[in-house]
């Protein structure tokens, strides 16, 4: 029955369900943002079920019990509590902890602030020992109240626990909302006039964030101004009334959703691509990462790799998951800097037609000791959004160090590539491979490992033709103007040349044709000549671009021969009638 439910009355459940089984304490790990929505439902149980609601905070060190009241979540402060004025040591910030051991109070008592201290390792003496003493505070009150109808509820964002305690103390997290229930939100809050059609659309977009972010984008999209206090439509937009001994906090509207000012023309599209929007940014600012829908993007070469993508989109379809069968755990693109692999993943994207998340693997170490907390929401928001692509860019540069972190950070995404049942495609790309640790590359793991290697004549040719019909469109929809000779010149002097440095030499060429065909001088925008991109010039931007393949030679072929051991070619042979056979690679 559980699982029926919504995920944020299955987190209340649970807690309850803990409470009942007498715990004297259990960690929650819940999002800020959804913090009042918890309290408030918690509050309600409590309520309910005839059990008495307690909160504190570091903040101010005060003792509420919690209540509902007409103006909401009212915090009526307990006068038995005598905090300790002057603070002589750190311990004395927690005497709630000796004051819930022995009280006489019973029921449910929130406590905010405490994770910070049993998480991460202290930094100096006095940490340490304040760190210790909370855990033995917390350790004695596991081991005095026990069967006692009291439990201390740890509260925070991150619910990261010492080893060492992490076994005594049971842990919920409040996880992403589904689409049904991001469904059923939605529908409290948009106009009458909208259909569930398009309630389910959003919904769609929405999924991986927050019903308090939800609200915030949707509120943002409509361009509502904010309610007069009193009728606040967000979390944060709460009024507060004071009075000698009881705070009321006015639930936000994902408690008591307010619905919007019906609009007499609703553009659902409109609304859809200003939330994805809003989406985008949010993940960008919380989880540091890029997330891009399918685009239309031209792939010079590659046609192995792309054929495998192909592939990869009829393993989506409801047939082959009737036959058992599923994506790769992984796929992992090695190859020297340059040659494509983030252009790849892109070009996947493009083919499976599923939105693209681009995660630099390396930033993970950057984050200490929250790593792996960062790694786990990470993971958390990708199995919730589901049909999407995972790129890892620059795999091989988060296991540099070869330390204790990057082990971790591994192991962690191991395990969750071995258990995970979201149908994710995991991408990654190296350009060394022997800095992988080997347990990642071998198989059900990255079942899929493509070498991507400097494009060959014909590969270079259709790069070439790409960049150039971005300004010269003679080369647009398959034109050329060029001959085979004059093709076969330029692709002789631009040997061992990859795509970033075939790009960059066209687009010096655009620019130096640009100078000499206009003077400073703005002319009429709307006649102005085509620019037409020269050999000659091509030629010339070519001296200017020093190949890293040809100023890195050994360090280039070391990648390319042991990319040769460990992948699959991800271009065929090359038939085009540019192929000349074997080069010297140091040939001009």
């Amino acid at each position: 029955m559980l699982n029926n439910l919504p995920m944020s009355s299955q987190l209340i459940e649970r807690i309850f369900s803990l409470y009942e089984q007498n715990n004297p304490l259990i960690a929650v790990e819940s999002p800020l943002q959804e913090r009042i929505s918890l309290l408030k439902n918690l509050t309600q149980k409590c309520i309910n079920s005839g059990i008495n609601c307690y909160l504190w905070m570091l903040e101010d060190d005060k003792l509420y019990q919690l209540t509902i009241s007409d103006w909401g979540l009212a915090f009526s402060e307990i006068q038995e509590y005598n905090r300790i004025a002057f603070k002589v040591v750190r311990e004395d910030s927690f005497e709630i902890l000796r004051f819930w051991k022995t009280t006489q109070l019973q029921g449910i008592l929130i406590l905010e602030g405490i994770y910070p201290w049993l998480g991460q390792g202290a930094t100096d003496a006095d940490s340490f020992l304040t760190a210790e003493w909370i855990k033995s505070a917390l350790i004695n009150i596991k081991l005095y109240n026990h069967n006692s109808c009291k439990t201390a509820l740890l509260l925070g964002s991150n619910a990261s626990l010492k080893s060492d305690i992490a076994g005594l103390i049971p842990t919920i997290t409040q996880e992403l909302p589904t689409v049904e229930e991001i469904n059923d939100y939605l529908a409290q809050i948009l106009p009458d006039s909208i259909t569930l059609v398009q309630i389910n659309q959003i919904a769609n977009t929405c999924v991986g964030m927050y019903l308090a972010d939800i609200e915030t984008g949707v509120k943002t999209a409509l361009a509502i101004d904010k309610a007069p206090l009193g009728q606040g439509v967000g979390c944060g937009v709460w009024g507060v009334e004071k009075a000698p001994t009881t705070i009321f906090v006015q639930a936000p509207s994902s408690l008591h959703p307010t619905p919007y000012p019906q609009h007499p023309i609703f553009d659902n599209s409109e609304l859809v691509k200003k939330v994805s929007a809003y989406k985008i940014e949010l993940l960008k600012r919380v989880y540091n990462v890029e997330f891009l829908q399918p685009m239309t993007i031209p792939v010079g070469g590659l046609e192995l790799m792309q054929s495998a993508f192909k592939g990869y989109k009829r393993l989506l379809t409801p047939l082959a998951k009737s036959y058992n069968l599923r994506l790769p755990k992984g796929v992992l693109l090695i190859g020297p800097p340059g040659t494509g692999k983030s252009h790849s993943a892109k070009a996947c994207s493009q083919i499976l037609g599923l939105p693209l998340v681009i995660v630099e693997w390396g930033n993970f170490r950057s984050y200490g000791n929250m790593a792996e907390y960062k790694l786990k929401q990470l993971l958390a928001l990708i199995d919730r959004i589901n049909r999407i692509i995972l790129y890892l860019d620059d795999f091989d540069k988060g296991f540099a160090g070869d330390d204790d972190l990057s082990r971790r950070l591994a192991g962690m995404l191991l395990t969750w590539m071995q258990e995970r049942r979201s149908d994710v495609l995991i991408i990654a790309s190296a350009n060394n491979i022997q800095w992988l640790p080997p347990e990642l590359t071998r198989s059900g793991r990255f079942d899929e490992i493509f070498k991507i290697d400097l494009p060959n004549n014909g590969e270079r040719h259709s790069i070439f033709k790409i960049h150039l019909a971005r300004f010269d469109k003679r080369f647009a929809d398959g034109g050329d103007a060029f001959t085979p000779e004059e093709w076969q010149r330029l692709l002789k002097v631009t040997h061992r040349c990859v795509g970033a440095e075939i790009q960059a030499i066209v687009e010096r060429a655009a620019f130096s044709i640009f100078c000499q065909s206009f003077d400073e001088e703005t002319p009429a925008l709307e006649d102005l000549p085509p620019l037409q991109i020269t050999l000659t010039a091509l030629l010339e931007s070519r001296k200017s671009v020093n190949p890293l393949a040809i100023r890195e030679a050994d360090r280039i072929e070391s990648m390319r021969n042991k990319a040769d051991l460990q992948g699959l070619p991800s271009s065929p042979v090359d038939s085009s009638i540019y192929s000349l056979g074997d080069i010297d690679i140091f040939g001009s």
